[in-house]
This record gives C-alpha cells, structure tokens and sequence, in this order.
C-alpha cells in the first residue's frame, strides 16, 4: 500500500502536536516562540494549538476545504467553452462576468484548464481571389526557374528605433514605479523619418545596398537609374556573368513600368513577368526573411539613432556583417519555397 504524502501544512500541524505532548508543562506562548525562530508565523501556530484543543486530527479530512462557489465544476466548463479558440477577451472581463478577482480567474485558468495564452502569428491578407492564382502561378514559376538562378530585389524602410521586434517589445522590472521613462515607452512620432534600402539578392551572394532618406515610394526613374543601372547590373556582371538568370521582383507599380520593362530588356535581363508573379506573397521571397534579420541586428539591444546618418551608417555596418552562407542559403531557397507551395498549395493562413 502507498504511503501517504503529507501536505506541507500537514507535516506542519503533525510537528506541533508532537511537540505539544513532549513538554506537555510548556504554555501556548512558549510553544510559539520555539516555532517563530523557524520563521513560522505565530498566528498560525496559535491557530494549529486550538485545533489541537478542539480535539481535531492533524491530519486534513478529505472533502473539509471551502467549496469552490466562484469556480465549480460547471462554472470552470463555462470559462473553457468561452476562452478556448477565442480572441479579445481580457481576464478583466473574465473577473466581471464571474465575480471574482482578476487573479482568481489567472490561477483557475493556469491550474484547471490546459488553455494558453498565445500571440497571434503574422500572415498576409490575401483576398480569395489570389489565394486561388498563388498555386497555378506557382506552377508557372516553377517553368521559368528550373534552370536558371534566381535574382530577387525588394526594398524595405527603417526608422531611427524599432520596437517591435522581438525582445525589444518588453522590459524587466522589480518595481514600475521606479523604472525610467525611456526603459518602459514606447514612443513613436506619426511620421518619422526613415530610410529606404533597396537590395538584390541570389543564391551567390548580394548586391550594394541603395539606401535613401523616404517619404513616399520608389518611383520608376529613380528604381531604373540607382537600382537597376547602379546596383543590379554590377551585381550581375560580377556574380552571373555567364550564368542563365531570371530576375523576380515584387508587383511595386515602379518594378513594371513601361520604361523598367523597356530597361531590362535592352539589357537582356530576362524578368518574370507581370502576369505569372503571386501577388501579396511575401513567404515566397526570402529576400523578406533577410530583411528581419537585418533589422534585428540593426535595433539589438533597443539600439536607437540621433539621426539618418548615424541610422545609415549602422544599416551598412550591419549589412556587411551578414555572413555569406546565410546570403546563399536564403537565395538558394526561393525555388524551394515557389516548388512546394505549387505541390501542396498555400498553408491554412
């Protein structure tokens, strides 16, 4: 037969009785102080020594606790049927709607359900309309990039602090009251300045960075003559000289303009065209997941800038830090990525 595991009280309440009846000549108050040098409050031993009094048995007798009012066994059902796979609502609101205290509801939620709180996952809002294209254009893609090597470009914008990305979202803190200011806000103007960086990217390497002070988007005479003239065609010349190449750039109205298209063909740069490229899919390009994690390294630490110079110097320091297999990973991955959504379709975003 098992043997019993004694509750901490218990152990507690079986230690004074025993005690008690070895100097049954001490008083209450002796007893008491003997035990407050353990650091045990003296109201609880004082309240141990009644029971004792009364006759009761050390030990807890099965069904005697408080009767869970707030939180029955009807009352819990209620609060899984109400939380599970549901959004916006607080534990505050919670509180209200059963009549108990905010941390009643985290505790029963924490040790009588197997419910979590999770944070939601970003993922692109596509219409149905090109949910349903992704896959053949994918199919299509996948026509074109079979023996070629890819080139994908992309732009992306930075502000002097970012504190959004993971582990810049929160702070620690003993006591909030006496955290600084510029530790627990998060403050953001409503236009900020920051800069744009324009990049090419293949599974042999990256181009220079075209990096801008932004208050609108690239337009096309300025994506033909910094971009494409400047960066992508050196990147080209030194990177694919002899290589067979496709370039893959986003829908940005600049990307496809009569004059881009016109650019790229007198210099026989064969494009996807406009028609095959998947609209609103950045999981596709891996250009984007080389964008996060510049921007991790740019804003490690809460780093913020003074200024758009100090910013552009940091982006190129950190640009350059990036280590070249994670750069031939990432360019070797977007016929991976197009391949397996034209075989199993989109995930369930």
């Amino acid at each position: 037969m098992a043997k019993k595991v004694l509750s901490k009280e218990e152990t507690l309440r079986n230690r004074v009785y025993f005690f008690a009846e070895l100097h049954p000549t001490w008083s209450k108050s002796a007893i008491v102080k003997h035990f407050m040098l353990e650091n045990i409050p003296k109201s609880t031993v004082y309240d141990i020594l009644r029971r004792k009094a009364n006759k009761m048995d050390p030990d807890r007798k099965v069904g005697s606790g408080r009767l869970a009012i707030k939180f029955s066994k009807t009352n819990i059902k209620r609060l899984q049927k109400k939380l599970d796979h549901s959004h916006g609502i607080s534990q505050r609101m919670l509180a209200r709607m059963f009549g108990c205290h905010q941390s009643y509801v985290c505790r029963t939620i924490q040790r009588k359900t197997s419910i979590e709180f999770r944070k939601k996952e970003n993922a692109p809002d596509r219409s149905s309309k090109q949910k349903l294209v992704v896959r053949p254009k994918c199919s299509r893609l996948v026509k074109i990039f079979r023996k070629k090597k890819i080139v994908l470009d992309d732009e992306s914008y930075f502000y002097l602090c970012n504190f959004d990305i993971s582990g810049n979202d929160g702070y620690y803190s003993s006591n909030v009251d006496e955290t600084p200011q510029e530790v627990k806000l998060k403050r953001k103007r409503k236009f900020g300045p920051k800069l744009m960086v324009w990049a090419a990217m293949s599974p042999d390497g990256i181009s220079q960075p075209y990096i801008v002070p932004s208050g609108q988007a690239i337009n096309q005479d300025v994506y033909i003559e910094k971009c494409l003239k400047q960066r992508l065609l050196p990147f080209i010349q030194a990177y694919h000289k002899n290589d067979d190449i496709v370039f893959w750039p986003d829908l940005a109205s600049s990307h496809y303009a009569a004059r881009t298209t016109e650019f790229l063909q007198l210099n026989k740069i064969d494009f996807v065209p406009r028609s095959d490229n998947p609209a609103n899919s950045p999981e596709l390009r891996p250009i984007e997941d080389f964008w996060g994690e510049l921007k991790r390294r740019v804003y490690a630490n809460c780093w913020q800038a003074e200024n758009l110079t100090q910013l552009e110097n940091r982006i190129r320091y950190c640009y350059k830090q990036i280590e070249e297999e994670r750069i031939h990973r990432l360019g070797a991955a977007a016929f991976t990525r197009v391949d397996k959504v034209r075989r199993k379709g989109l995930p369930n975003l």
